[in-house]
């Protein structure tokens, strides 16, 4: 035990409780190869991926099915990120609508959405309003009828919001604003959630690396204005990170009633780490909507990952840590894009 201690400590983290068992890595893209880790979305009943090739491509699948290029001839250097939105009409709430953004080669961000039942026909890429640019990747959570979108760009976190009404996007604060703290390292992340005990209002809970390489967590409601008056505070419990994400399991939009199963499912929330010290994952869970931690712990038969990790859920609860795989080692091939349970 006290060996393992000292290991964890020399890693930079602290030691943490035992953790829920976890899966083993298994190879989740196929024949897919992607510098990035994919981005997933569950969207009426059926799992849909996204990834960057290693053409710069932007392809997708669903239903584990065949990967394929989206269309409109879009390349990015970053990875590209998949939501699911609540659509409102003149009849109040209705169907969501499958969106994936990408950052352009140009900086610009781009949209499309998915229009055919059968999940073959997607809009043209559209770019976001306003003149801003950026050369890092964009991320999004979603509240019930908004999604936030962020980016970073000389170490200070941008925000724009976004929302469905009969079919059409709007942008309703035109620009994209600036979240006011912290200065970070990379790319931010966030997941909408409801917990009944913290708030009445749906909220983002966000995570980011601050400069020091410590993380830092927020959570707000779910409006823009609210999100860039943001209040950071570090996560107990140390640790330093190169890269980090956040999920949750559970259905997309936030489920508000605590008797519903989907409410105990979406307070299943996971953090993960890839650390400077090892390049391997580490987790920190939650099962109360990110009220507490378990405390940092590292991933079995950890992968040599290249890239920051992507954490996803599904509509049971179950929440999972995607990877690009870092080295040629064994089991698995650079590049790969592979996944494993950890909720």
């Amino acid at each position: 035990m006290a060996l393992l201690a000292g290991l964890l400590l020399l890693l930079g983290f602290p030691s943490s409780a035992a953790v829920a068992a976890e899966g083993s890595w298994i190879n989740e893209g196929g024949d897919a190869r992607s510098p990035d880790a994919l981005s997933a979305q569950w969207f009426q009943g059926d799992l849909y991926e996204v990834v960057r090739g290693e053409d710069n491509q932007i392809w997708w699948r669903y239903r584990n099915g065949a990967w394929q290029v989206m269309p409109g001839g879009a390349r990015t250097n970053q990875r590209p990120e998949v939501i699911s939105l609540l659509n409102v009409g003149t009849g109040g709430l209705q169907n969501s609508r499958l969106i994936v953004f990408h950052v352009g080669t140009n900086g610009v961000v781009y949209y499309s959405i998915l229009r055919g039942a059968a999940g073959n026909l997607w809009s043209d890429w559209e770019n976001v309003p306003g003149q801003f640019r950026t050369n890092t990747g964009i991320t999004a959570s979603t509240g019930v009828n908004n999604a936030v979108l962020y980016t970073v760009r000389d170490q200070q976190v941008y925000v724009q919001s976004m929302e469905l009404w009969n079919g059409a996007p709007s942008f309703p604060l035109g620009e994209w604003g600036t979240q006011h703290d912290p200065r970070v390292h990379g790319m931010v992340a966030s997941v909408s959630t409801y917990t009944s005990s913290i708030s009445t209002n749906i909220m983002s809970f966000e995570v980011a690396r601050g400069l020091n390489n410590h993380v830092y967590i927020a959570r707000t409601r779910t409006d823009r204005n609210s999100v860039q008056n943001a209040s950071f505070a570090e996560l107990p419990g140390g640790g330093e990170c190169e890269s980090v994400a956040v999920g949750r399991g559970g259905p997309a939009s936030p489920t508000t009633t605590t008797n519903d199963p989907a409410y105990q499912a979406q307070q299943n929330l996971a953090i993960g780490c890839v650390s400077p010290n090892d390049h391997e994952l580490w987790v920190n869970r939650s099962t109360d909507g990110g009220q507490n931690f378990t405390g940092w712990s590292r991933t079995t038969t950890g992968a040599a990952a290249s890239a920051t990790p992507e954490i996803h859920g599904a509509p049971g609860g179950e929440v999972f840590a995607v990877l690009s795989w870092g080295g040629n080692n064994s089991p698995f091939k650079q590049h790969m894009v592979v996944m494993k349970r950890i909720i």
